[in-house]
């Protein structure tokens, strides 16, 4: 963040980490994924959140908890946290890469929605639901108020919208 994304290459992260670029494109495929070194674990847990929630914990409920362990709810980070999200806001590259992990994300959770919930869920609802779950964590974390605008925003979804 500090040089740029277009102004630091990948060799010299393969240096800084004392390894070849072949061997840092073994761990990462791409640039953009040294960004989102822990794309794969948070959707796991994103995943694991609703699939092992304990027993009378409702999805939603699930969910907002994992919501809550962003580090964006920790006040020590928001300055931290602002600064990388403008980082990948402003960066085309990453701002693609990052929808095409949250569309990733967004089948993953709809999966799981549909094999958890009490009542039958087609696979729009469950991805529109899904859409709505993720871009509510990205709302809170961008929000100068994260926990307000998470509960505000899983308040819809507890209780529906009314004109």
């Amino acid at each position: 963040m500090e040089h740029g994304y277009h102004s630091v290459t990948t060799a010299q992260i393969a240096k800084l980490a004392n390894v070849s670029v072949p061997t840092l494109f073994n761990y990462f495929p791409n640039k953009e994924s040294l960004v989102f070194d822990e794309d794969i674990e948070r959707e796991e847990r994103l995943v694991n959140s609703v699939r092992l929630r304990k027993k009378g914990v409702s999805i939603l409920d699930a969910l907002f908890d994992f919501g809550l362990e962003n580090p964006a709810f920790n006040p020590a980070n928001r300055k931290l946290v602002r600064e990388f999200r403008n980082f990948i806001k402003s960066t085309p590259e990453l701002s693609i890469y990052e929808r095409q992990i949250t569309m990733r994300y967004e089948d993953s959770l709809a999966k799981v929605l549909q094999k958890e919930v009490r009542k039958k869920l087609g696979e729009v609802e469950a991805k529109s639901i899904a859409h709505f779950i993720l871009d509510a964590f990205y709302r809170a974390a961008d929000s100068s108020h994260p926990r307000k605008t998470l509960e505000t925003l899983f308040g819809i979804l507890k209780n529906g919208w009314a004109e």
